[in-house]
């Protein structure tokens, strides 16, 4: 079987690629990017990478560019990791041949990517969110402003006062205007096939960066009850397949209240790659090497030691106190001593 992963310069596209490569002898891992860097410094874990077109340049030619590797290399499965772009080769799967079937239409991804539209459908579930208001004007500080299409973090405001609201003005169509949630943030991540969850994992955030709501930097493995209720609601309401992370807020009332969903490849994926989740068995098939389970901690580096540059600012030391105390049972998503270009590629896309 031959798979196309990528941006491979994205670390998730890195994770999954060491993570296939460990597990499944019978599989090549093809790559892909974008970025002239990746000629020279990208991950071992892929035996070949193709230089496409800029999408954001001219989006015809990177399809069609992706076309031609799939037919050329006879690849089964396509596997990307761009947020920005997930929903755009859901749109465009005819380019993508068969590669892609494992995933829902585009209405169904849009349901949940959504914000506005995940909000009517939870409410319809009777699943607890938090309070939505129609404008900045009417909204209760403290608040949160999303974009109403977006992901990992990006956009995200946290209006904490007043003051901050009276100098903020944006366009309701654009934006969402959302309760703002104290609690500790958790999901529950998933493959699921025609409304069936398949694979599942779920975690608790240790650390983020940005360090108030963005995305997970550090976590540990967590699993409520009511977490896999409530995902299940909506993978079943919706016949939902593909992937998918449900990222919540607990409260300190042990409240559960979910915040958004992802629907696609998740920052935080390697934390059930670690502790024994396979979710690309239903795509890919048995491992020839089993999936052991474990109980490690994941972390992104170098990034996390940005996010605790940025807590000790705020004078919050807790989550490096957790590093240091669990300091030998953290794993990090990408390791410099064994895959140094792969780690180097992940600075070269921040800088470049």
């Amino acid at each position: 079987m031959n798979i196309l992963v990528g941006e491979i310069s994205s670390y998730k596209a890195i994770v999954i690629a060491s993570f296939i490569r460990e597990h499944y002898s019978n599989i090549e891992i093809y790559a892909y990017d974008y970025r002239n860097f990746t000629k020279l410094i990208k991950t071992k874990n892929a035996k070949r990478c193709f230089l496409l077109p800029p999408p954001e340049k001219d989006l015809f030619n990177h399809l069609n560019a992706l076309s031609s590797i799939i037919i050329q290399n006879n690849i089964d499965i396509f596997i990307p990791v761009n947020s920005s772009l997930y929903g755009t080769y859901i749109k465009e799967k005819d380019y993508l041949g068969k590669t892609f079937n494992y995933v829902s239409k585009f209405e169904i991804y849009e349901q949940l990517h959504n914000k506005v539209s995940l909000a009517l459908l939870a409410t319809s579930l009777n699943i607890r969110i938090p309070l939505h208001f129609s404008s900045i004007s009417e909204a209760i500080c403290p608040f949160v402003i999303k974009p109403v299409n977006s992901s990992s973090a990006r956009g995200i405001k946290y209006i904490l006062t007043e003051e901050r609201k009276a100098k903020l003005l944006f366009e309701k169509q654009d934006y969402l205007f959302q309760e703002f949630i104290k609690g500790v943030g958790c999901g529950y991540s998933v493959f699921a096939k025609d409304g069936k969850i398949l694979e599942e994992a779920g975690h608790l955030r240790l650390g983020e960066y940005p360090v108030q709501g963005g995305s997970s930097v550090y976590r540990q493995t967590f699993f409520l009850e009511q977490m896999k209720v409530i995902a299940t609601k909506i993978v079943q309401h919706l016949s939902y397949s593909g992937f998918a992370m449900f990222e919540f807020k607990l409260t300190e009332n042990k409240e559960l209240i979910l915040i958004e969903v992802n629907p696609r490849i998740w920052g935080s994926i390697n934390q059930g790659l670690a502790n024994g989740v396979n979710y690309f068995n239903p795509i890919l098939g048995s491992p020839s090497k089993p999936v052991n389970s474990s109980n490690k901690n994941t972390y992104l580096a170098p990034l996390i030691y940005l996010s605790f540059f940025k807590y000790m600012i705020k004078g919050n030391f807790k989550p490096i106190v957790t590093f240091l105390k669990n300091i030998h049972n953290n794993l990090p998503d990408i390791s410099f001593l064994k895959d140094p270009k792969g780690y180097l590629s992940l600075i070269f896309r921040k800088i470049l």
